[in-house]
Order: structure tokens, then sequence, then C-alpha cells
């Protein structure tokens, strides 16, 4: 099973100094070419993922942060 780790409750902090941290866990199952195989995601997700190019994944959250 391949997944992509999209909240994570450890801080991590930004190139800029912002620390971003959330209250749960959360992963995002993809398939071998990267796309998500579920169509629905909840909670935000960090911007970040756009620079890895998980585009698809971006586009599905309901929010980016």
């Amino acid at each position: 099973v391949r997944a992509v780790i999209v909240r994570t409750r450890k801080e991590f902090k930004r190139e800029n100094g912002m620390i971003i941290r959330y209250d749960d866990n959360a992963a995002v199952v993809i398939d071998q070419e990267g796309n998500p195989k579920g169509t629905r995601i909840f909670g935000a997700i960090a911007r970040e993922l756009r620079q890895f190019n998980f585009t698809k994944i971006v586009s599905l959250a309901p929010e980016v942060l």
C-alpha cells in the first residue's frame, strides 16, 4: 500500500519560519502513478504537497494551508 502523509501531529517548520502542527495524523492512499485512490479528502492539507507534484490531492482538499 502506497500513501502520502498529508497531516502530522508533529510540528514542522516552513522555510519562512512558520510552524505547522495539526490535531491528527492523516494519509491519502495513492496508486502507482501517484493519483489518489479515493475521491474525497477531509480536512486541511499543507501547500508543500503542490511542490511534490501531488496536484490532484491538493485539488481535492477543502483547504490548503
